[in-house]
């Protein structure tokens, strides 16, 4: 099992170079055919402007799109040259929430950034609806640092729910050609007289993984925090979780392990939800 299509968001944002570099080295890594999707939308007419919006206007925002589509594709063509990998430029006339959707479910994983709140110019919402609304995996990778690793040493946040193992099915084709991976569960069942995380350990042993599994207490501190904390300790280049396991809404209204990791990430994140 291996990624043979990886699609990555292509823009001009702050993010764009360092997600471009991690596709890269995803697609050299697994010797996997990289697509570059840009959108192009339509100007926007208000409605109720009707036949009243000045001919200027539109000409003017079909002007800043095509300039933002240079850019993007100037962003692509010097990631292409710093990481030796072949980029496909795709650029797609469309409304882009559900043209990016659409792309993105032909390919085997996507690239994405982690959003506006480290850094202004790329929307949040791109992100949150490929994790829940692509049916594939989710690379998102921090709008800053330099990645010249991604799963090698990994650490897969597990907790039993259904989006933590589609998680780790999803990553199967890192997690095999790992140097390391460890499972951690934070605040498993004290009544469980399973050793947390052994029993996904094992599923990955037939797959021919081998991990280490281990558990922590976050009683004090939020779980997230836990999470990265640790990734830190283990020198981690990659954190593998399932997303959402609780409504978008409740994420927000309680501060949910997704929302943490997407606003404090340190290292790229695999999602799937």
């Amino acid at each position: 099992m291996s990624y043979k299509d990886i699609l990555v968001i292509a823009d001009d944002a702050k993010s764009a170079p360092v997600r471009l570099d991690v596709a890269a080295v995803m697609a050299a890594a697994h010797g996997a055919h990289l697509v570059a999707l840009h959108v192009h939308e339509r100007p926007y007419l208000p409605a109720e402007l009707g036949q009243t919006f000045p001919a200027a206007m539109v000409d003017w925002q079909e002007s800043m799109m095509r300039e933002h589509a240079k850019n993007a594709k100037t962003a692509v063509e010097a990631a292409q040259r710093r990481g030796g990998c072949a980029f496909e430029w795709r650029e797609i006339d469309g409304e882009a929430m559900s043209t990016t959707l659409l792309h993105s479910r032909y390919a085997d994983l996507v690239v994405s950034s982690q959003g506006r709140a480290a850094d202004e110019g790329y929307d949040d919402y791109i992100t949150e609806e490929l994790i829940m609304g692509s049916g594939r995996p989710t690379l998102v990778v921090p709008s800053y640092g330099k990645f010249p690793t991604v799963g090698e040493r990994v650490l897969v946040a597990w907790n039993r729910t259904r989006e933590a193992a589609r998680a780790v099915h999803d990553a199967l084709p890192i997690l095999s050609k790992a140097t390391a991976v460890r499972i951690m569960e934070i605040n498993p069942d004290r009544g469980d007289t399973h050793v947390a995380g052994a029993d996904i350990a094992l599923h990955l042993a037939r797959h021919g993984v081998k991990a280490e599994a281990g558990s922590t207490s976050a009683e004090d501190i939020k779980a997230g925090d836990v999470l990265l904390s640790r990734a830190a300790d283990l020198g981690a280049d990659l954190i593998v979780m399932g997303a959402y396991g609780h409504s978008r809404l409740r994420e927000y209204t309680f501060s949910g392990m997704t929302l943490h990791i997407l606003r404090h990430m340190t290292v790229p994140v695999l999602m799937s939800h």
